[in-house]
Order: structure tokens, then C-alpha cells, then sequence
């Protein structure tokens, strides 16, 4: 089995999850029906999905010293992941995430990033060891930016893949665009780095190509339901698999550790069907980390579709 070696930087929260009929509109209040507590964090998540997809898998960012910070390190050693460089800050209680799941499975959701402010520039110096040995360094941007421009120039030094998972929207500065090997947004990401409203593929393919533009060298654009494509030396799109929708959180986390796990290993088309089937699948399931899938799910689901599995 081939198992890429990956180094997550990035967010790690605790998830306080509503569920509700729906999520309700500015200045509204409504009856929710479930809550719960679990862990997430958009770089944990794929740091988590990264190991249970087969890949020998680092992550680095910061905690509270404190009762989530401890849920969080326990479920990255449970997936496998290797968190020594995961530190505790005493000052700060771990990120949260208020999130409110509707019965359609999407969610709207407020981050609080706590102890995620304190993954600074100057931590990335204790990666330099490690970073050559990588396939590929995944980042998102719920860290300082200028954590993940320093992770980006170390990276770039040693000549390993980039994946900027562009999550959660805003205005990106245009020298991460421009380092980021393939810059990944949504929909949503994509909108607020282009001013570019997206609803169809076509949309996707003018944002991606703006986004070149600005300086990107790969965009893969994350489209949920619409699939996904990827504008670069060519253009490819692979539609999504029809799944029964359960929650939509973290399913652009599986799909963006998916594709750094096979991008290198994998022909582009299949790399970024597996990464489909990865997303999709983890939308099947309530939970950020709770729902990223193993490996032999993925590939069971891809075979049952007639697709080319990871092995």
C-alpha cells in the first residue's frame, strides 16, 4: 500500500454542534434538537482524515492547556498521527466552533480561533528537519497568515507539494495565491478571492482561471455537490457521487487530505476522483472528524462505481 508521508500546519478546535430544522436567518431564534462535542478544526480534520486514509501523518498547531485541548490530542493519536509538534499554550483555551447542522445537511458556522493565534511564524523553524522528507504540506487559513507564508517558503525551499485549502473565506493576500502549489477553494472561498458568485461549473471555471490571474499555479475548485475541477497545465472535471447527505462539516477537509495523498501517486483524474469519494463519504456521517472515512471505505465505494481505487 502506498503511504505518502504528510505534514498537516494548521487549526485545531472542539466543534459545539446544534442540530436544527434548519440554521436560522440574522436576528432569528430557533428550537434546536440535538447538540454534541467533538473534535474539529479544519487542520486536525485533515490531519485525521490524512491518517485514516493510509498516509504517515504530522501535524503541528497549537492547543489549550485544558479538557479540549486533551479530546484533541487523544483523537489525532487514535488516527495515527504524530503530534509532537502539536503544542499547548496556557494562556489560551482551545479554538471552538459553534456550528449549526440543518436537517438538509447543511451548516453555518462562527470560529473562534483561540490557541489556534498562537501557531506564529517562529514555530515553522522547528519543521525545517522534517519538511524535506514530506510528499506533501497541507494548510488552511484559520492559522496566522504569516504562519502559513512561512510554512509555504520553507516548503517551497525543499521542493515539496502545497495544498492551500483557502477555508474559511476571505480575502487571501496574493503572495499565498502565488506560493500555494495548488490553491484549493469552495464555492464560497472562491467568491471572496475573485468576487466572482458561483452557482454552476462554468462559474467555477471563470474563478479558477481569475485566480490564475492572481498568480495561482493549480487551483482545485471543491464544488460538493457540482464535483470538482482543477484548472491548471489542463483542465479536468469529475462530477460528484450521489451520497445521502448527513452533514456537510468537514467534508472539503477529506476531500482536500484525499488529494494530497494521491495527487502524486495517482493520474489526475483518479486522484481527483478519489478525492470525491473521500468528501463525499464524510457528508454521510454527523461530525467533523467523527465522519472522515478510512481508506478501504473510499476504495470499496470507488470500485462499486466502476472507479480506479488508491492502493
Amino acid at each position: 500500500m502506498t503511504r505518502p508521508r504528510i505534514l498537516v500546519v494548521g487549526s485545531a478546535n472542539i466543534d459545539l454542534v446544534a442540530g436544527a430544522p434548519r440554521c436560522p436567518r440574522p436576528g432569528e431564534s430557533i428550537i434546536g434538537r440535538s447538540f454534541k462535542t467533538v473534535t474539529g478544526g479544519k487542520g486536525a480534520n485533515q490531519a485525521v482524515a490524512a491518517g485514516r486514509l493510509g498516509a504517515q501523518t504530522f501535524f503541528a498547531g497549537c492547543v489549550g492547556n485544558d479538557s479540549f485541548g486533551q479530546m484533541q490530542r487523544a483523537t489525532l493519536t487514535a488516527a495515527g498521527v504524530n503530534i509532537t509538534h502539536l503544542k499547548s499554550d496556557a494562556a489560551q483555551p482551545t479554538g471552538t466552533a459553534l456550528i449549526c447542522v440543518g436537517d438538509d445537511g447543511q451548516n453555518s458556522i462562527v470560529i473562534v480561533p483561540a490557541a489556534n493565534s498562537s501557531v506564529r511564524p517562529s514555530d515553522v523553524e522547528q519543521l525545517e528537519d522534517l519538511m524535506p522528507s514530506m510528499d506533501a504540506v497541507l494548510l488552511q487559513l484559520e492559522i496566522p497568515l504569516d504562519t502559513v507564508e512561512a510554512v509555504l517558503d520553507m516548503a517551497g525551499d525543499a521542493g515539496v507539494l502545497t495544498i492551500v485549502d483557502a477555508g474559511p473565506a476571505q480575502k487571501v493576500p496574493q503572495s499565498i495565491i502565488r506560493k500555494a502549489a495548488i490553491l484549493s477553494p469552495n464555492e464560497t472561498e472562491a467568491e471572496a478571492m475573485t468576487g466572482i458568485p458561483i452557482s454552476s461549473v462554468e462559474d467555477a471555471r471563470r474563478a479558477a482561471n481569475a485566480l490564475m490571474g492572481l498568480g495561482a499555479t493549480e487551483v482545485v475548485m471543491k464544488l460538493g455537490a457540482n464535483g470538482c475541477l482543477y484548472v491548471g497545465e489542463d483542465e479536468v472535471y469529475v462530477p460528484a457521487f450521489a451520497v445521502r447527505v448527513v452533514d456537510t462539516t468537514a467534508a472539503g477537509d477529506a476531500f482536500t487530505a484525499a488529494l494530497a495523498c494521491a495527487w502524486d501517486a495517482m493520474p489526475r483524474r483518479s486522484a481527483l476522483a478519489f478525492a470525491n469519494a473521500a468528501g463525499g463519504l464524510a457528508a454521510t456521517v454527523a461530525g467533523a472528524q467523527p465522519s472522515m472515512p478510512k481508506r478501504e471505505s473510499v476504495n470499496a465505494f470507488l470500485r462499486e462505481r466502476g472507479e480506479t481505487a488508491f492502493e
